[in-house]
């Protein structure tokens, strides 16, 4: 990989997820804010991102595949097949491309481009924007060992990257992606039962997510079944 002065990161679409990613990648340091560039087919988006980042944007899509190493995929499913075919001559084959699309398999993005072109896709869940997501990726048949290894470094920074079998990508990202929608409804009846009980709200906060931490820690390092644990509350 190379070193910070000169790596470089680019974004095909500039949306919610792509920010999680530049927020991120700012925090910590990875990557130069000069160094990243953003396109997008709004300007008011690219006008936000540029003045609240300082990142380069553009909205030209081919401007931003030549610009980065690491090339991110951000754009909708849908338009997924469009942007790589306007696009594929810039994304070389010492870039690595790495697919936030949900529901895209590498091999649809590989015989778009028609070319060796080593392809990640990842899927991020919410807790990314702080470095603590889980996050299932598969890597494409293309990547040489090295680039493998600098695609895992750069997803860690968001929190854990796991690696998967594209076949098992779906069923885990339905775990992953959805699964904070069904903690965050338990937290906020959790915090509205303290609000209402007189806590003030930086202790309701306390307790509560404190509790949720030190649950799931609890269930990580024993690995018991959730129900035999619960067993062991009051007893």
């Amino acid at each position: 990989m190379k070193n910070i002065e000169e790596r470089k990161i680019s974004f095909i679409g500039g949306g919610i997820i792509a920010e999680v990613f530049i927020m991120r990648l700012i925090e910590s340091g990875f990557v130069f804010q000069k160094n990243i560039m953003v396109s997008d087919v709004k300007p008011e988006r690219l006008d936000y991102l540029k003045e609240k980042y300082c990142i380069q944007v553009t909205s030209n899509n081919s401007e931003s595949a030549s610009f980065g190493d690491f090339v991110f995929l951000a754009v909708p499913p849908m338009q997924v097949k469009v942007v790589l075919s306007e696009n594929c001559k810039d994304i070389r084959k010492d870039k690595i491309l790495i697919s936030l699309a949900a529901a895209i398999p590498i091999w649809l993005i590989d015989s778009v481009l028609c070319k060796e072109v080593a392809v990640v896709r990842v899927i991020p869940n919410t807790p990314s924007q702080i470095g603590k997501g889980v996050n299932p990726y598969c890597l494409g048949k293309y990547l040489t060992e090295q680039q493998s290894e600098d695609a895992e470094k750069l997803l860690e920074l968001f929190g854990n990257a796991v690696e998967i079998e594209e076949s098992q990508m779906n069923m885990a990202t339905a775990i992953t992606a959805v699964g904070p929608t069904y903690w965050f409804p338990a937290v906020k009846s959790l915090l509205d039962f303290a609000k209402a009980k007189g806590l003030d709200k930086e202790l309701g906060y306390k307790l509560v997510v404190g509790t949720m931490q030190g649950t799931a820690e609890l269930i990580l390092k024993t690995m018991q079944d959730p129900d035999e644990l619960k067993l062991q509350i009051g007893t």
